[in-house]
């Protein structure tokens, strides 16, 4: 695309000081050909202000509101209009956003989860059947070619019939109480009312949802979850534990977590079947493993850059694995707008990125997490979600006491 005459594209959101913001405008200039030429960047007059030199821009289509920029790309002939917006914002703001895109006739690129409750959610697809305004949500995952492969060999048996898996979301970037310290990133993502109620279910719970469904075709069915604020001061979780089962009566566990010391690899997973299992990493996003019965690895292999990032008090993704993919994903987004053979999708097999449609699944998902840790049978006053048995009494205070005096005799 970058020998092609420059697409004219808005972003909402995504500020000079927005993580995900940065991520998004590398992307776009990896695309080579997709040019901001306006938008509403912030919630103050210098968030958009900051634009006007690097992109070199004009003050008349820089806009405080979101909805005044929209509403104005409705006035504009359509030659003089942006093909679509990016919105990169806190989750609660996706929502209202595209709402109101579909009303002036705008296509979004938006950051995910799709929305922050169901009910928005459900509105939304309705909005978007019968506004026909094409709504894509940034999920990266279908642009990976080591994930196009896997999705082939599982559907070729390589692992035989799938029995278990394992998802893991993890980093350690929250460890500590960094939103009391000027880390704009943690501070909306503790905010229940711009986050969710979910906590880390919002942030991540929805990666390995979709993961999980769209490489295995696996239905979600049932959850269970154990989730808590780790870190003193929070008010919704910082981690989880989740227990699934699918349609197909298939369980595994998603392990999700902000606190993680040490830890910032992206989305990790393991797919188990009676002839071995198919693990990978998205901090080596080049690389699939196969393990057969005998406990033989095999690595396949690509050119896909490394995503190794360094452990920083950011969410994943400033890596330039994750930029080639969410370029992939621009990419794709912009040729079906403009109607064209799409080779991208040839390959994957599908869109990249995730419709309004999986996105509202994704939402019914995170929802039924969120319901798991708030859950009250309706004849139990108090709270019994998380029911753990009870160890019982031993007559030695410590097992170590029990050893040693074995070992005295």
């Amino acid at each position: 695309m970058a020998e092609e005459k420059s697409i004219r594209i808005g972003m909402i959101g995504g500020g000079m000081k927005s993580f995900m913001g940065g991520v998004h405008r590398q992307a776009i200039e990896k695309v080579g050909n997709l040019k901001i030429v306006g938008g509403s960047f912030g919630t103050s007059k210098q968030a958009s202000y900051d634009f006007i030199k690097p992109y070199k821009l004009n003050v008349d289509d820089l806009f405080l509101s979101y909805r005044d920029f929209l509403r104005r790309e409705k006035t504009l002939k359509p030659d003089q209009r942006i093909l679509f917006a990016a919105a990169i914002l806190p989750n609660t703001m996706h929502y209202p956003i595209a709402m109101t895109a579909m009303d002036s006739g705008v296509p979004i690129l938006g950051e995910k989860p799709f929305t922050s409750n169901l009910d928005e959610a459900a509105n939304l697809v309705r909005k978007q059947r019968a506004t026909k305004v094409p709504y894509r949500i940034a999920m990266v995952y279908p642009a990976y070619s080591q994930l196009v492969k896997a999705k082939e060999l599982l559907k070729k048996g390589i692992i035989g019939t799938i029995r278990r898996f394992y998802f893991s979301m993890q980093s350690g970037w929250m460890a500590r109480r960094v939103e009391n310290q000027g880390n704009t990133q943690a501070l909306w993502r503790v905010d229940g009312k711009r986050n969710g109620v979910g906590g880390v279910l919002n942030d991540c719970g929805g990666n390995c949802q979709f993961v999980l469904e769209w490489l295995t075709d696996l239905e979600i069915t049932e959850v269970c979850v154990g989730a808590h604020a780790c870190v003193p001061g929070r008010l919704i979780p910082d981690d989880a534990t989740v227990l699934v089962r699918t349609k197909q009566g298939i369980g595994g566990t998603f392990m999700m977590s902000q606190i993680a010391t040490g830890h910032n690899e992206g989305l990790m997973f393991e797919i188990t079947g009676d002839k071995g299992s198919l693990i990978w990493r998205q901090c080596e996003p080049g690389t699939l493993v196969i393990l057969d019965n005998a406990g033989k690895r095999k690595e396949l292999k690509d050119s896909t850059a490394s995503g190794e990032a360094a452990v920083e008090e950011k969410p994943y993704g400033a890596n330039a694995a994750y930029v080639e993919a969410l370029a992939r994903v621009y990419t794709d987004f912009a040729e079906s707008l403009q109607g064209k053979t799409k080779k991208s999708r040839a390959k994957s097999g599908r869109i990249l990125g995730m419709t309004a449609e999986e996105g509202l699944r994704s939402v019914a998902v995170i929802t039924a997490m969120e319901k798991s840790v708030q859950f009250v049978p309706p004849d139990a006053p108090p709270p019994i979600k998380w029911q753990p048995v009870v160890m019982p009494k031993l007559e030695f205070p410590r097992v170590t006491e029990l050893t040693k005096a074995w070992l005295d005799k």
